[in-house]
């Protein structure tokens, strides 16, 4: 054989080489371009003040169901059932795409609030609305932000409202205001 004969095989390799990447690399492209993709919001809203009327009827006690601000929305609504202690759950999202979570028990006992604010600490006390609140934030500040990284604690005769989540404080603040106009 010739050398001429070798060259050309040689480069022919590289060329169906190259040829082959094109290839793959157009069906990549069209596979992805041609499957169809949702990117609507899988969580959907639901309305936690129907829910709250009929847990207030299952409880017989009245679950906390504030108004608020038309640009925030409620994620889940629940009645929880853990360490022996009932409670009414409403997770909202705030206007800024935060969490800010609502619990509502109306007999608590020591170890369903030691696991309720497991990882946080009483810093101090704050006014609200008219109401006293407990502070307890987190006693270790993750990355990305945790569910309880910060947490307002209000005592109602034996039960209590818990607000919690990665909300600004300010919005823990309109939820407060929000839950002392229905608890007054």
């Amino acid at each position: 054989m010739s050398d001429a004969a070798a060259q050309r095989r040689a480069k022919q390799t590289v060329r169906n080489l190259v040829l082959s990447l094109l290839v793959t690399s157009g069906l990549v492209a069209a596979i992805y371009l041609g499957v169809p993709r949702d990117d609507s919001n899988r969580i959907t809203e639901v309305d936690y003040q129907a829910i709250a009327q009929s847990a207030s009827e299952s409880l017989g006690e009245k679950a906390v169901s504030p108004e608020i601000p038309a640009d925030w929305w409620a994620n889940a609504a629940r009645l929880e059932s853990d360490l022996g202690v009932k409670s009414w759950y409403v997770g909202f999202v705030t206007d800024d795409n935060q969490y800010l979570g609502l619990s509502q028990v109306f007999q608590t006992n020591p170890s369903w609030e030691s696991q309720m604010l497991a990882g946080n600490f009483l810093e101090g006390e704050i006014e609200l609305a008219g109401l006293n609140w407990e502070i307890w934030p987190t006693l270790n500040p993750s990355a990305p932000k945790g569910t309880k990284e910060y947490a307002l604690v209000h005592r109602v005769g034996n039960g209590l409202v818990v607000m919690y989540g990665t909300a600004d404080t300010n919005d823990f603040e309109v939820l407060a205001k929000a839950i002392a106009a229905e608890l007054n």
